[in-house]
């Protein structure tokens, strides 16, 4: 199985790599480690070598960046259509960046860590303050009212602990970061459905540029600054068409009572017709640059056919060529054996008859 990932990478995944990346969950007291659940030193090796996983500093198999986004794209239930398109601000750091797309990759998994912590948190006071509760009673015989002040005292000495380690846990939760990242990621379900279409174009062209062979290949002079300006690009475009669509919202919501809401209702659609076709005229270069990438490759590939045509047809006249030689020696030979029956037929009537 292969994968073509945002930046143009295309990756290869066995099954068992694609298990694993399926099958990786966070650690308990690490919600920002997910571990893929591959067992064993060569298939650990693997995920190191492709860059789809790490080592912590403590050791623990993480996912990276990379990782994570090919888990997110087999995740995507419309992968055979198109893997689930998320736009990224460049600006975020590889640690948001995953979290963002940890957090789209579990879209569905409902966020249950702070009740749970919580719940666990009265449980653990619970059994702390009873415990102590029956010490205080059994072996120092204190009275109810001398206990109360020990009972509360390991409540809280119970609670503290506990209550730190749910807010650290809470706070490195990826879709905790990603709800404080919402204006920082656009999905096409951010997009209002008019406006859908222009994103789905920007984003098939800087696929399509990415994801060629002369960009894999390092044909289009800096790779570099090629993916850093179409990530921006497409970020602008993003983002502008989000808010362009709730601006468009808010527009066709307000009511138009008079004369002065009617003029300023006309500027409103103005305005927004104006912006609109800004971010279509970035579109088209795109599109355009796109356009003459995939032409170069057309065109390379027309080439590269063209070749092996050329090299079938020099191969296939060559042969021709020694069939040739070889038929004028067995016309030769022919016309000799011809020849020679010739001479040797009987001439004599009188023989004949004999």
């Amino acid at each position: 199985m292969e994968l073509t990932l945002s930046d143009g990478r295309t990756i290869s995944l066995s099954p068992g790599t694609a298990r694993a990346l399926l099958g990786a969950a966070p650690l308990p007291d690490a919600p920002d480690v997910w571990s893929p659940v591959y067992r064993g030193a060569p298939g650990n090796t693997a995920l190191i070598e492709q860059g789809l996983a790490e080592r912590t500093r403590q050791g623990f198999l993480s996912l990276t960046l990379l990782g994570h986004e090919a888990r997110s794209r087999l995740l995507d239930p419309h992968a055979a259509g198109g893997p689930r398109r998320i736009t990224l601000d460049p600006d975020l750091s590889d640690r948001e960046k995953r979290a963002v797309l940890v957090a789209s990759a579990d879209r569905n998994t409902a966020d249950r860590s702070e009740p749970a912590g919580r719940n666990k948190t009265i449980l653990r006071m619970s059994y702390g303050a009873l415990l102590t509760y029956v010490a205080c009673q059994i072996l120092l015989d204190l009275s109810p009212v001398g206990t109360i002040p020990l009972v509360l005292f390991a409540a809280v000495a119970v609670a503290v602990p506990s209550e730190l380690s749910a807010r650290e846990r809470a706070r490195r939760d990826p879709r905790r970061v990603l709800r404080d990242l919402a204006d920082r990621y656009v999905t096409l379900d951010m997009v209002e459905g008019e406006y859908r279409s222009l994103l789905e174009r920007a984003q098939r062209a800087v696929d399509t540029v990415l994801e060629s062979g002369p960009h894999r290949e390092g044909l289009l002079l800096d790779t570099v600054r090629n993916e850093v300006v179409l990530a921006e690009t497409e970020w602008i475009i993003a983002h502008g068409l989000v808010r362009l669509g709730r601006e468009a919202v808010r527009a066709d919501r307000t009511p138009v009572t008079g004369e002065r809401s009617r003029a300023a209702a006309e500027r409103a659609r103005a305005a927004l017709a104006g912006e609109r076709g800004r971010l279509e005229h970035r579109i088209g270069l795109l599109e355009e640059y796109a356009a003459r990438v995939r032409a170069f490759e057309d065109e390379r590939t027309d080439a590269s056919s063209a070749r092996a045509f050329d090299a079938v047809a020099d191969r296939v006249v060559e042969s021709g060529a020694a069939h040739e030689h070889h038929e004028a020696e067995l016309r030769s030979l022919v016309r000799a054996q011809e020849a020679a029956l010739r001479l040797s037929e009987p001439t004599d009537p009188d023989a004949v008859g004999a």
